[in-house]
């Protein structure tokens, strides 16, 4: 304490010498606020006493030269020291919490790829298979058939998906939120049901029968709209875009049973949905192609389908590797 009292003696008389200010800076450094100003209240020169009483205005000066001299140099180094112990216990709680952050922020834009990504479901050559889309809803999807669709198209006010192919579909029942297949050229607006479609890009013409419930069918060619009933079946031109609906009382999907059944096609036609279950290309003389062919025809077993075709139009078969080609009989 008399140490500390000497040196501030000192250092109102300007008689400190490096060492000494250095000392002071170390007792001032351990000091509090209130220590400090009262050292300036009692370690006053006797020299600066007699001459006139301290007033408010000398003892702020007295404080002005321990800040520019050693208050700014030392007891502000401490507040800056307490500021720095502080950063340095927060620091560390930043860097964490940023990369924290990060990371959620990282798998926040990873997730909402994933949300925002498409998803592609295909069945490949002779392959028939059931997908659940997010909602619940099941697709039973013929061979080479494709549905797309993203998790952000399935939410409170619509459900979306852009189909090509041949399928049932089971939606699930939300009123609140349609369910819409887009096919290209038409659209298929539903709110739970059970409906077969049948769009092959390329063929002309795409079918849709509803089994249970409702569907309304629209198309951007014509602007044509219609409400399906159960067990009429749609028929929609992707040129034309008109819709024709008729009654099919016994009308059954081919998805899910061992045959494929015809009624009243072209024999391109029959040859066009064989090369879905088989692999290959079909072919047949263009002469006989338009002919029309009612019946069914096994998935699995392609010498008894082709045996029905040749006898039922008085062909041969033509095998190569990659290739059935079907031919007049001599």
């Amino acid at each position: 304490m008399k140490q500390a009292n000497d040196l501030f003696n000192k250092f109102y008389s300007g008689k400190l010498s490096p060492e000494e200010l250095q000392q002071l800076r170390y007792e001032v450094n351990q000091m509090s606020d209130d220590e400090i100003d009262g050292y300036l209240s009692a370690s006053v020169p006797d020299s600066m006493e007699s001459a006139h009483r301290i007033t408010p205005e000398d003892a702020e000066a007295i404080r002005q030269r321990l800040a520019d001299e050693i208050y700014s140099g030392s007891h502000r180094y401490r507040i800056y020291r307490r500021i720095a112990t502080v950063a340095a216990v927060m620091i560390p709680v930043f860097i964490t919490l940023t990369i924290v952050l990060g990371i959620r922020v990282a798998r926040l834009d990873e997730y909402q790829k994933v949300i925002a990504g498409e998803q592609i479901i295909r069945s490949g050559n002779g392959e028939e298979i059931l997908t659940v889309l997010p909602d619940g809803s099941r697709v039973r999807m013929a061979p080479e058939s494709e549905i797309r669709y993203s998790l952000s198209s399935f939410n409170d006010k619509t459900r979306n998906v852009d189909w090509n192919g041949e399928g049932v579909f089971e939606v699930a029942h939300n009123r609140q939120s349609p369910f819409v297949v887009h096919t290209g050229y038409f659209d298929i607006k539903v709110l739970g049901t059970i409906f077969s479609v049948d769009v092959r890009h390329g063929n002309g013409e795409a079918t849709v029968y509803l089994k249970e419930g409702s569907v309304e069918l629209s198309t951007a060619v014509s602007d044509c709209s219609c409400r399906l009933s159960p067990g009429y079946l749609a028929t929609i031109s992707s040129v034309t875009g008109e819709i024709s609906v008729k009654r099919m009382e016994d009308f059954d999907s081919n998805i899910g049973s061992n045959v494929l059944t015809f009624d009243d096609v072209t024999l391109a036609d029959v040859l066009s949905r064989l090369k879905l279950y088989y692999p290959g290309d079909f072919e047949s003389p263009a002469e006989i192609a338009s002919q029309r062919f009612t019946g069914t025809l096994p998935k699995n077993n392609l010498d008894e389908a082709l045996t029905i075709i040749t006898k039922a139009y008085g062909l041969e078969v033509e095998w190569s590797a990659e290739r059935v080609k079907l031919v007049m009989s001599e």
